[in-house]
């Protein structure tokens, strides 16, 4: 690879292709920021209505209970309750992949909306508000039948790191007739979370908004979620990423899983073969994007008391969206993304207690570097 550096971004191009990733590639995507900007709701999401429960605990509790730091688990009911017994909750809030990063996209100003199932009960009615209250349109009918709104106890060890527990109840039963054609159709940008994609009813429901946002030239962006979900649906996945998705977010071990690459290096040349853009994650290491054979890795904002990982990368998707919406180098979204994700940590929860567009700003005022070099 060859390079060109400043403060934040090294911009490269990506070589030793391989033939098959060459014959994949064709002309660029046609960018439709444009678009996502004229239209009512700049992004909808869709996915897991949850409610978070927050606690700190020590390493010890993590092996007692035989949980894998930093993965996330379903459980059932009865499993949520026996938990929530045996730690004390330092927050309760309303969660979420896709509705915090379009909590996050609120915060900097834009327009949105999300699709989540939740149940006309307590945590049903947080979930709600605690959108309404930041000014997103929340537009699933709460259900009056079925099981309880879905909840994830997110226990933090003292290392920053999380580890979620996570009751689907009745969110994962998400469906077709809860998609909103009329809300699709007025999106720039429809935002996917891939843990929804667990249920059948889920992803037909996806399936639809694809092909409503599909028909008015709209965009869809996937988070991937989590490696063991993208164990469970690679293929399904992979053909998502062909054939449907313009940005594909993803960490680290999910973009190796899905490429089944031994390596972050040679997930990178699979990467190059689409004509997606990738926007991966790599935590201290800062993040990279790729569109076609173009390359630009981000290094992290300096200086950042972690307190928190909840929430980096759903804000992370929401500074890049924010980029890309405004027209912004691919380097400076993913700056942005580096930035709003920085702000979440250093505070407990996965929320921005802050404005985001204030703490954009500032930061960019500060060192605005990054440029968008030809390859």
């Amino acid at each position: 690879m060859t390079s060109s550096k400043s403060n934040h971004i090294t911009s490269k191009v990506i070589s030793n292709i391989s033939p098959e990733a060459i014959r994949l590639l064709g002309p660029e995507k046609t960018k439709k920021q444009d678009l996502a900007i004229s239209k009512k709701y700049t992004v909808v999401g869709i996915g897991n209505a949850i409610v978070d429960i927050l606690a700190n605990v020590d390493e010890r509790f993590l092996d007692v209970h035989k949980m894998e730091k930093g993965m996330m688990q379903l459980i059932d009911e009865d499993g949520i309750a026996s938990l929530h017994k045996k730690i004390r909750a330092e927050k309760q809030a309303s969660g979420g992949s896709a509705a915090n990063t379009i909590a996050g996209l609120a915060s900097l100003g834009h327009t949105t909306a999300f699709i989540g199932k939740v149940k006309d009960d307590e945590l049903g009615r947080t979930f709600e508000k605690g959108l309404n209250d930041i000014g997103v349109i929340y537009c699933t009918k709460r259900a009056s039948e079925g099981n309880s709104t879905a909840c994830c106890v997110v226990l933090s060890t003292p290392d920053a790191q999380r580890t979620m527990n996570t009751c689907l109840g009745i969110s994962g039963t998400l469906g077709p007739e809860d998609i909103d054609e009329k809300i699709i159709s007025e999106a720039g940008i429809v935002y996917l979370e891939g843990y929804l994609w667990d249920t059948e009813p889920a992803k037909a429901a996806f399936k639809k908004a694809i092909n409503i946002v599909g028909k008015v030239g709209g965009q869809v962006a996937l988070s991937l979620s989590d490696s063991f979900c993208v164990q469970r649906h690679r293929a399904e996945f992979l053909e998502l990423v062909q054939d449907h998705t313009d940005i594909l977010f993803a960490n680290e071990d999910e973009i190796k899983n899905l490429f089944e690459a031994a390596s972050f290096e040679e997930a990178l040349k699979s990467c190059a073969g689409y004509n997606n853009i990738f926007v991966l994650t790599r935590g201290e290491l800062g993040s990279v994007i790729i569109h076609g054979k173009e390359y630009y890795e981000i290094s992290p904002e300096k200086d950042i008391k972690v307190l928190d990982t909840t929430g980096a990368g759903d804000m992370y998707a929401a500074g890049f969206l924010h980029g890309y919406i405004n027209k912004e180098d691919l380097a400076i979204c993913g700056r942005m993304g580096n930035i709003t994700a920085a702000a979440v940590i250093a505070h407990f929860g996965a929320r921005p207690e802050i404005s985001l567009a204030q703490v954009l700003e500032e930061k960019l005022k500060e060192n605005h570097t990054g440029r968008k070099n030809n390859v």
